[in-house]
């Protein structure tokens, strides 16, 4: 369903549950035989008031002159808002403080983003997607940081942790032709550890700082190969004969590219 399907439908919803039961038979009600009724009105503004003369709806224009649709609290406070922008439609519900907790938008390029909100400008959970790329999910920290994020690319999942200072931490990716990988970065944001499958065979590589670690894969004779390196070199093998791989960074390169 497209995103403008889904705001027309809570806009449908949000406007019957609005004006139903009582007060949609007094509003509503049928009008009498003898009443014109008026087959159009212009207005700049439309404004509904309940018994204590409360501001609780309105319908006009935005500052930049786009048509919107405002409801609000007993208290006459705005409360969700549905209208357009000159990116697109939109959807905002607002807490008591005046703060966005959710956003819908739906952009004229073709992309669409749902947001929760701690205020508005920072966002908690955002799903995102865009054309000709694919779906999103951030998670952010009160610092309006990315901490976690899930996507798909051109059809290959990840699923990546990030540290605070927005270098990967930990990164689970897949592709169905070449094959998936768990990695994960140390402190500097260097990569020090992949394990998964290559091309339906097991591989695992853990390496140090100096270069120093463990490799492991099946070789393309069909025999595992384990090996310990020392400054990027193999000094030991299991089977005597050195694990034939790509370096560290090759591993993620065939998986990602």
């Amino acid at each position: 369903m497209k995103a403008i399907h889904i705001i027309a439908i809570i806009a449908i919803a949000f406007v019957a549950g609005m004006f139903g039961g009582a007060f949609s038979e007094r509003v509503f009600a049928n009008p009498k035989v003898d009443e014109k009724i008026p087959e159009q009105v212009t207005a700049h503004a439309f404004h509904l008031v309940d018994e204590n003369n409360q501001r609780r709806a309105s319908m006009g224009f935005s500052r930049d002159g786009h048509p919107l649709l405002c409801v609000n609290d007993q208290d006459g406070k705005p409360r969700g808002y549905l209208g357009s922008s000159k990116d697109g439609p939109l959807l905002a519900l607002v807490d008591k403080a005046g703060e966005s907790n959710i956003i819908l938008k739906a952009n004229d390029d073709g992309s669409s983003i749902m947001a929760l909100m701690k205020d508005a400008n920072h966002a908690r959970l955002m799903i995102k997607y865009k054309l000709g790329s694919g779906p999103a999910l951030g998670l952010y920290d009160d610092d309006n940081l990315v901490k976690a994020f899930m996507l798909v690319k051109q059809g290959n999942p990840s699923i990546n942790l990030l540290q605070g200072n927005q270098k990967p931490a930990i990164s689970l990716l897949s592709d169905p032709q070449k094959g998936a990988m768990l990695a994960a970065w140390n402190s500097q944001g260097q990569h020090r550890l992949s394990l998964g499958l290559m091309h339906d065979k097991p591989i695992l590589f853990a390496y140090n700082p100096d270069d120093t670690g463990l490799l492991f894969n099946t070789q393309r004779d069909g025999r595992p190969a384990l090996g310990l390196l020392s400054e990027g070199s193999v000094v030991w093998s299991a089977s005597g004969v050195a694990p034939q791989m790509p370096a560290m960074d090759g591993i993620l390169d065939q998986i990602l590219r």
